[in-house]
């Protein structure tokens, strides 16, 4: 019976497994509004009449502020986000993204909305691949990950290391054109593992003015401080970067030659 169990547990599809793993993962309810206004106001300030799609849109609560004058649609792989979504009269499907392509056509959206979800996927590359694929030329990209330093919990926590993740959006055909943080790291992670143990060097007179000083010298060298906040969101807009796309021009450049 084990053996039947293991043999059908592994039969499972990827998409499969997302979905199982975040089919009541709004259950308790949807995340604060605070967040998604911030993200609406920096980068989508005065939007109006564009077409607009959220990958893990959750229940809706970020696409219902721009419900009103644009055209919006969301994705997710959790059941009860997608309920809530239609309840509040936003159009959403309920899918992996990182396994099962986007349902709309070639260079439809003005922008293409990520927050906190590709550090979710078994297959973020084949995502960020929908996502160019369905973004108009020069359209926007607005995505946000996780710091890994603060112990949230990656498939791929090398690819969330802020110069990783930068490199790639890059390597697949995005231009970074700003980063901006949400909300301070906690503070003992700028210390050495060896002095977190003391209470005083960890307090908030020691290690919140490390930070915040450390924050101030990183931006007064032109630099972004990724390592003094929680959460880091990404405005980028789709290049050109040819036909074929990275894939495709992997197994052209590696495939035997005779």
């Amino acid at each position: 019976r084990q053996e039947r169990l293991m043999i059908g547990a592994a039969a499972n599809t990827p998409m499969e497994i997302v979905k199982e793993a975040h089919r009541k993962y709004y259950e308790a309810g949807g995340y604060s509004g605070d967040r998604y206004s911030w993200t609406v106001q920096t980068f989508l300030p005065g939007c109006k009449g564009k077409r607009i799609l959220e990958v893990g849109c959750g229940t809706g609560k970020l696409l219902e502020l721009l419900f009103p004058d644009n055209e919006v649609s969301g994705v997710d792989a959790s059941e009860e986000g997608i309920a809530a979504c239609r309840s509040r009269g936003i159009l959403a499907h309920c899918m992996d993204a990182s396994s099962e392509p986007l349902p709309y056509p070639d260079e439809w959206f003005d922008a293409v909305i990520c927050l906190e979800t590709f550090e979710h996927m078994p297959n973020p590359y084949y995502a960020l691949m929908e996502v160019r694929r369905v973004l108009k030329r020069d359209a926007k990209l607005i995505c946000s990950v996780p710091n890994p330093n603060w112990g949230h919990i990656m498939l791929y926590p090398g690819l969330f290391e802020y110069k990783s993740f930068c490199q790639f959006l890059e390597q697949c055909g995005f231009q970074i054109l700003r980063v901006e943080p949400w909300e301070w790291a906690p503070r003992e992670i700028i210390l050495p593992a060896s002095l977190r143990r003391f209470r005083l060097l960890r307090s908030r007179y020691v290690a919140g003015v490390l930070l915040r000083g450390l924050a101030l010298l990183w931006r007064g060298a032109g630099r972004f401080p990724a390592f003094c906040y929680w959460l880091w969101t990404f405005e980028a807009v789709k290049t050109e970067m040819g036909n074929a796309p990275l894939l495709t021009r992997q197994s052209m450049q590696t495939s035997p030659k005779g």
